[in-house]
C-alpha cells in the first residue's frame, strides 16, 4: 500500500483475475493474500493471509513471495521472486489448480472520438459495445418516443418528441431539444442547444449517443451496471472530524450489497456521497465508467433511492398513489394508457397486484415499503439505494422486504441497502461493514459471515467458493464482487476491531 517517491518507469499493468480487473500503478506496492486489506484478496483456504507482493522496480514490475505455506507459482515452477510483465500467468496454492492472476499491458487510450467522458469503456457494461450504430444523415434526425420520428427511443421518460439532431453546412452537429420533460444532455450537463463534438455523449433518457467518424453510435442502460467507488473522504467542522476516510470499493452489476454498521459509523454520510445528493470532499464515483458528480445531472435519472420514511399519502390506494407519481414523472404527452401499463407492470413485479385497490394507510409495514419502491421503479432506475427499509419491521416482514430486493437484484437491478438489521444479510451478494475504527473494515460474502442468519438462497449464478478473488485497490480498480471499506478516523478502542475471517 505503500507510495514511491520519485517518477516511476515501470509500465502501469492490468490484473486480471476470474472477478475483475485492477489497473495497477507503479507508484506503489499491491500485496495479494487472503486478508481482507490486501489490495488483491483471493477467498481461498490455499493462499496465506499474506501470501505475496508484485512490487515495481525500475522499469520493470517483481513478484516476492512473502513465506507462503503453499507457495507461489510462475510458468509452473515455485519461485521467490520473479520478474513479471505482460503475459506473465501466476498461481497461488497450487501450481495446477490454485487461483490465479494475469498480467496485462494497459489498452491504449480511446481514440478520442471514442466516449471520452467513459473511463475504461471496454469493463462497463453500457459501454462495451454499442446496441445500434447507423450512418449519420446529412439532414436533421429527429428523436423521440413516437413513431414517426428517424430515431425511435422507447423509453416512457423521452418525451414524444423528444429532440433533434440537426447537420450543419460546415459538416458539424448540433443537438437541440425540443421543450422535452426530462431534459437533453450533453456530457452530463442539461443543453437548450449545443454544438456535438467527436466523443461528446448526448444522452436522452436510458440511451446515449455519440459520433464516431461518420456514424452514430447508440449505448442503451439496460440496468445492469456496475459503480466503482474510489477515495471518498467527507470531513465537517472545516476538516477537524473525519466522517469517511479514503474510501473504496467496487459494486458490480446485479450485485445485491448490504451496507452494515453501528450508529454514527458514516452509513448515511455514505449513502448521500454515492447518490450524488452529498458529494464527498474528495473522491470519484464511476457510474458504469461515468463520473457521478459531474454527470450528475443526467445520470441522477437513472437512480432510485427509497427513503427510511415511506413518503405516501396514506389515503391514496395503492393503484392511485403509484398513477400520480408516474404523471409527474413521466412526460405530460405520454398517454395515459401508456402510464396505466407501466403501473399494472411495477404492481405485479412487486407482488402488489393484489392489493391495488386498498388505502395504503390499511397495508402492513412490508406492503408499504413495497409500495414506495414501486414509486422509484416506475421509472426503471439502473442503481437503486434503500436506507432502512426494514426499520420497525418484524421479523417476518424483514426478510419479505429483503427477498423482494434479492429478486430486484435478480432482475437485472444494481441494488445498496444500508441496514442495521441483520436478520437476512444471506441474501445479499455481498456487506460492507462501516466500523467507527479508521482501518478496520469487514467483507467477504454474507453466508460465510453470519452463519446463523437463517436458510441459505438457492443458486443464482455461478460463483466458485475456493479461488475467488476481490480487488480492493485504490483508484483504477475494478474487480467483480463488491468489497469492503473503511469509515472515520477515530481511533479503535480496546475491543472495537471488527471480526475477520482467519
Amino acid at each position: 500500500m505503500a507510495e514511491r517517491p520519485g517518477a516511476p518507469t515501470a509500465p502501469e499493468l492490468v490484473l486480471e483475475t476470474d472477478t475483475g480487473s485492477t489497473v495497477m500503478s507503479p507508484s506503489r506496492d499491491y500485496h495479494v493474500g487472503r486478508d481482507p486489506l490486501s489490495d488483491i484478496v483471493i477467498d481461498d483456504d490455499r493462499v496465506s493471509w499474506h501470501h505475496a507482493v508484485l512490487r515495481p522496480e525500475d522499469d520493470h514490475w517483481t513478484l516476492q513471495d512473502e513465506h507462503s505455506t503453499n507457495g507461489t507459482f510462475a510458468d509452473g515452477h515455485r519461485v521467490d521472486a520473479w520478474d513479471v510483465g505482460p503475459g506473465s500467468v501466476i498461481r497461488f496454492g497450487s501450481p495446477a489448480d490454485g487461483p490465479r492472476i494475469v498480467l496485462l499491458g494497459r489498452p491504449a487510450p480511446p481514440a478520442p472520438e471514442r466516449l471520452s467522458a467513459v473511463s475504461h469503456p471496454g469493463l462497463t457494461s453500457t459501454y462495451r459495445q454499442p446496441t445500434s450504430v447507423r450512418p449519420l444523415p446529412a439532414r436533421t434526425v429527429r428523436i423521440g418516443r413516437a413513431a414517426d420520428n428517424d430515431l425511435v427511443v422507447d423509453d416512457l421518460i423521452v418525451s414524444r418528441h423528444h429532440a433533434e439532431l440537426r447537420s450543419r453546412p460546415d459538416g458539424t452537429y448540433e443537438i437541440v431539444d425540443l421543450g422535452s420533460h426530462n431534459g437533453t444532455y450533453l456530457n452530463g450537463l442539461r443543453v437548450t442547444a449545443a454544438t456535438v463534438g467527436p466523443g461528446d455523449i448526448v444522452g436522452i433518457g436510458h440511451s446515449d449517443f455519440c459520433l464516431v467518424g461518420d456514424m452514430l453510435q447508440e449505448y442503451v442502460d439496460t440496468g445492469e451496471v456496475s459503480l466503482d467507488v474510489q477515495g471518498l473522504t467527507v470531513a465537517v467542522d472545516r476538516g477537524r472530524k473525519t466522517l469517511l476516510d479514503d474510501v473504496s470499493f467496487p459494486v458490480h452489476e446485479d450485485c445485491l450489497l448490504a451496507v452494515v454498521g453501528p450508529s454514527g459509523a458514516g452509513k448515511s454520510t455514505l449513502l448521500g456521497a454515492l447518490t450524488g445528493q452529498r458529494p464527498a470532499d474528495h473522491g470519484t464515483v464511476l457510474y458504469d465508467g461515468r463520473d457521478l458528480y459531474h454527470d450528475y445531472p443526467e445520470l441522477r435519472q437513472r437512480i432510485g433511492l427509497v427513503p427510511q420514511d415511506d413518503i405516501l399519502h396514506a389515503q391514496l390506494t395503492v393503484r392511485r398513489a403509484l398513477s400520480y407519481a408516474a404523471e409527474l414523472r413521466f412526460p405530460q404527452d405520454t398517454a395515459k394508457a401508456e402510464r396505466h401499463a407501466r403501473v399494472e407492470e411495477v404492481m405485479r413485479e412487486l407482488g402488489l397486484d393484489q392489493r391495488a385497490d386498498q388505502p395504503v394507510h390499511s397495508l402492513s409495514g412490508g406492503q408499504r415499503k413495497r409500495v414506495s419502491v414501486a414509486l422509484e421503479l416506475l421509472t426503471k432506475p439502473s442503481l437503486l439505494f434503500l436506507d432502512e427499509p426494514t426499520s420497525g419491521l418484524d421479523p417476518g416482514m424483514d426478510r419479505s422486504v429483503m427477498h423482494m430486493l434479492r429478486g430486484l437484484a435478480d432482475d437485472g437491478h444494481t441494488v445498496v441497502v444500508v441496514t442495521h438489521s441483520v436478520l437476512s444479510l444471506d441474501v445479499c451478494d455481498r456487506l460492507l461493514v462501516l466500523a467507527p475504527a479508521a482501518r478496520w473494515p469487514t467483507t467477504g460474502r454474507p453466508t460465510r459471515r453470519c452463519p446463523s442468519s437463517g436458510s441459505r438462497r438457492g443458486p443464482r449464478r455461478s460463483r466458485p467458493s475456493r479461488g475467488t478473488a476481490t480487488g480492493t485497490g485504490r483508484a483504477g480498480s475494478r474487480a467483480r464482487p463488491c468489497t469492503g471499506a473503511t469509515s472515520p478516523t477515530t481511533p479503535p478502542s480496546p475491543g472495537s476491531r471488527a471480526p475477520v475471517r482467519s
